[in-house]
Parts: structure tokens; sequence; C-alpha cells
């Protein structure tokens, strides 16, 4: 018998297995969470203008800008916002003017980053604490003292026309005058070719002196607000910034605590 030693060789085909590209994946989601950013500051814009205007009205004592000249003035740097916007916050500013009640502070902790002050006018202390709480765990917020997260200070924001010959010499003098009754600080809030809104800051005891000095006949034009501020301590945002939804998911939370009727005021400790 005949033995062959035939020896039989498979070719092995080889298979190869590529990840495939994501960079359009990735440039989806860039573009996502700059969205999302842009829209919870657009937001967050829209919010700070109802808040100014219920100060307008507040202030004031008017919803009506042909009787309220501080409102008129607010209503004229907000040409931005949509009209759908400030006739909401116009109609929500005339039901709180005439609110009665106490005075109530919650502290909570936004996502365990975001400190919030919220200050409420009420007549039904109960009540309202369980609506705000009830909001909070909603948006995985809990009530915490964050108090040591803020400074309290005066505020006075004015309105200075820009039409004046020496409008230089008007602003010299303005900040010399707030400087010599209690101002610790000023910032230039916004300007056009028209005007020019300052804001002063300075310890909340010397709000009033300052507010009457800054609204002596001939020094400006326009009160804006004289209130007592929330500022954040700590303006390093780097912990909140890592997370690109966070700008939507505070602006969400405060939307929905300031349709409370009982809030007048929330603090952030940080600002998108």
């Amino acid at each position: 018998m005949l033995r062959s030693n035939v020896h039989f060789t498979f070719a092995r085909r080889s298979f190869c297995s590529t990840r495939p590209s994501l960079s359009g994946h990735n440039k989806w989601s860039k573009i996502k969470d700059k969205k999302a950013i842009n829209d919870g500051k657009k937001n967050l814009a829209y919010t700070r203008a109802s808040r100014d205007i219920q100060i307008a009205v507040r202030l004031g004592g008017s919803a009506d800008p042909e009787k309220n000249s501080t409102l008129a003035a607010v209503l004229r740097r907000l040409k931005d916002v949509p009209k759908e916007n400030i006739q909401n916050a116009l109609e929500k500013a005339s039901r709180r003017r005439d609110q009665r009640g106490d005075d109530v502070m919650y502290e909570a902790l936004a996502y365990n980053t975001v400190g919030l002050i919220i200050e409420c006018t009420t007549d039904n202390p109960t009540r309202t604490f369980a609506d705000i709480r009830h909001i909070l765990n909603e948006h995985s917020t809990r009530l915490a003292p964050v108090r040591f997260m803020f400074d309290r200070k005066g505020s006075v924001k004015v309105l200075m026309s820009k039409q004046h010959e020496n409008h230089e010499a008007r602003l010299e003098a303005l900040i010399e005058i707030a400087l010599n009754n209690g101002a610790e600080d000023l910032d230039e809030s916004s300007s056009t070719d028209a005007e020019v809104e300052m804001q002063f800051t300075c310890a909340p005891e010397s709000l009033g002196q300052l507010t009457a000095a800054l609204t002596a006949p001939g020094v400006c034009e326009t009160l804006l607000a004289s209130e007592t501020v929330f500022t954040p301590v700590d303006t390093d945002n780097a912990a909140c910034e890592e997370d690109p939804d966070m700008a939507a998911k505070i602006t969400d939370l405060v939307k929905e605590i300031e349709e409370n009727d009982d809030t007048k005021r929330v603090w952030l400790s940080w600002s998108p």
C-alpha cells in the first residue's frame, strides 16, 4: 500500500476591525453642548430681565412705563427681550406689587455645587416652605446652609444720559459723590450711545445714604434699583463649567422657583 505524505495548507484570511471615526459625533456633541450653554445664558438673561422689571415696578409704584420713569428706562434697555417675556414680567410684577406677608429666606445647594438664597414674602410660611422644598427636590437640590458662599452688599443702579455736553464731568462728579457717601465699588453695567448705567455697591448699612446722595436733584437721570444683594464670595466657576448642561439645569431651577407666587428673589453663587 502506497502511503502519500501530502500536506494541505489552508490560507488563513485575516480580519481587521477598525473603530469607525467619531469625528462627526464629536462635532455634534460640541455643537450641542455649546447650544445648551448659550440657551442657558439666554434664558438666564430673560430671567434677569423679568427681575429688573419687577424691581422697577416696586420702586416706581406702577406697571405703566408712562407713569414710572424707572420702568421706562429698564424697558429701553431690554430691546432684545421678546415682548411676550416682558408682558409676562409686567403682569407678574403687578400681582406682586401689593403683596403682603412675612419675609422668609431659604438656603439650598443645587447639584452639590451651586448655592442658592431664596427670598420670599408669604402670608402662609408653611405652604411656602412646602412648595419651595418640592421644587428643590424635583431638581436634585436640597436645603442646606450656603450663606458662607455669599457677601451681603447694598447696591444702587442709576442711569445717566450721554446727551449733555459735559457728560464726562457729570460722570466724574457722580462717582465722587458715590465715594463720599459709602460706595466701595462701581461697575458700568451697560452703555449705549444715549445713556450709561452705573452700579455702585456699599455696605448694607450705607444703602440709604448712598441712594439719597445719588438721587439728589441734578446728580443722575433715573434710579433703576436700590436694594441689598447677595454676591458670590468665590467667582471661580471651573467646577460648574465642567458640566455643559449646568447653565440649562440651573436656569430651569431658578425659573420654576421664581414662578412661585411667593418668591421675591433668587440669588446664585454661580452665574452662567
